[in-house]
């Protein structure tokens, strides 16, 4: 555990870290999305499906009324044999086709989920941003309001000591001093502790989204191997095209979101974490604020 006795003078060495997370989350925000990617993939297989469809030739059962001749019915029985071989090879087809439309679906969830992290990972970063820049802005008014206080307070009491001196508030004088004007501030009415409790609710929040989007994008990278092995499996145009945008398009994003995860939450356990009780409030000793340590639970 650690101590501030300022708010500000403790919370204000970090902000190069918070630029750089606002810069971090804001670049792996604004690249290509996951679904987007799966989105056109879904447009190479539709289309290679519905060709497919228009060639694959309908085929009709044969008609044994028709032929009278023993060679005719040999030659029947011989074509039928061919259109069920070529129905079991489209039958296998199909199912290996239903394997990648399975597939496809689940990782296209997972791809809305990726691209719904990295989106509240901006929102919580850009937060964090201006929750800093409040407490810059607060420390900045205080000093300024203390500075005016101090002035005023100095001007109340050279003027009285005049008035007192001319004798005023007395029955022989007009004269009268200052009083009744409350200078001092009020708790609550401008508060550091207040933003940086935002502040610090607000890393909370941004670590465990982060957290999140690692562990969805790192399992999404194993489980988009299946696709490519069923996309192999079809051994055909449509597997190799397939195959092919997997590595030029959708892996990229995906290692765009586990890489700025690990960058992320590198930076984001580098800034100060509060210490807090059971019920969630700041912990202050002697006045201090309590700050957790790297290894604090």
């Amino acid at each position: 555990m650690g101590f501030w006795s300022g708010v500000w003078e403790g919370v204000k060495t970090f902000g190069s870290t918070v630029a750089r997370v606002a810069k971090t989350a804001w670049d792996i925000a604004t690249g290509p999305s996951a679904k987007s990617t799966y989105d056109d993939l879904e447009k190479i297989i539709d289309k290679y499906d519905s060709r497919r469809s228009r060639e694959l030739q309908v085929i009709d059962s044969p008609n044994f009324l028709s032929q009278s001749a023993g060679n005719a019915l040999t030659a029947k029985v011989n074509e039928h044999e061919d259109k069920i071989e070529i129905l079991n090879t489209e039958l296998n087809y199909a199912r290996k086709f239903m394997a990648i439309q399975n597939e496809f679906s689940r990782l296209r969830n997972s791809a809305e989920l990726i691209d719904r992290g990295m989106a509240n990972i901006k929102i919580h970063a850009s937060s964090l941003s201006t929750h800093f820049q409040n407490m810059r802005n607060i420390n900045g008014l205080t000093d300024d309001v203390n500075a005016l206080r101090g002035g005023l307070k100095h001007i109340m009491r050279t003027f009285n000591h005049n008035m007192n001196v001319l004798g005023a508030n007395s029955e022989s004088t007009q004269l009268r001093k200052i009083e009744g004007v409350d200078v001092e501030l009020r708790d609550g009415a401008v508060s550091l502790v207040a933003a940086f409790d935002a502040f610090d609710k607000t890393r909370e929040l941004l670590s465990e989204e982060i957290h999140t989007l690692s562990k969805i994008a790192s399992a999404h990278s194993k489980d988009i191997l299946n696709l490519k092995k069923h996309a192999a499996d079809l051994d055909d145009d449509l597997g190799r095209n397939i195959i092919k945008f997997i590595d030029a398009k959708i892996i990229p994003v995906i290692n765009n979101a586990k890489k700025g995860g690990v960058v992320l939450q590198e930076e984001i356990d580098h800034l100060p974490a509060a210490a807090r009780d059971e019920s969630g409030r700041i912990i202050f000793e002697d006045g201090r604020l309590k700050i957790r340590d790297d290894n604090d639970d």
